[in-house]
């Protein structure tokens, strides 16, 4: 195997580079379904999501990726959890 070809190798477990855009900033994505629960642990691998195309993609576990960003969906920041804005009770 060449030098070239080892780096490469290498790369391919230590750092992420997405296939659709060449970006190389990744974020945790959730599992969907059983096969990415149950099966993708088996074979040491996780699912991930470019930060810059939203592509998804499957990486090894050794390639260190950092957990989901809030999306700003919900619940708005200045609302603390467990209050509501109106004060009602549902029935």
């Amino acid at each position: 195997m060449s030098p070239d070809g080892e780096h490469s190798l290498s790369r391919f477990f230590e750092e992420f580079h997405c296939q659709e855009c060449g970006g190389e900033e990744a974020y945790r994505s959730r599992a969907r379904g059983f096969a990415e629960r149950y099966l993708l642990p088996l074979l040491l691998m996780r699912p991930v999501r470019c930060e810059r195309c939203y592509h998804r993609a499957y990486v090894m576990r050794t390639i260190n990726v950092p957990e989901r960003k809030p999306s700003g969906r919900g619940r708005p920041e200045s609302q603390p959890q467990g209050e509501s804005g109106s004060r009602s009770r549902i029935a």
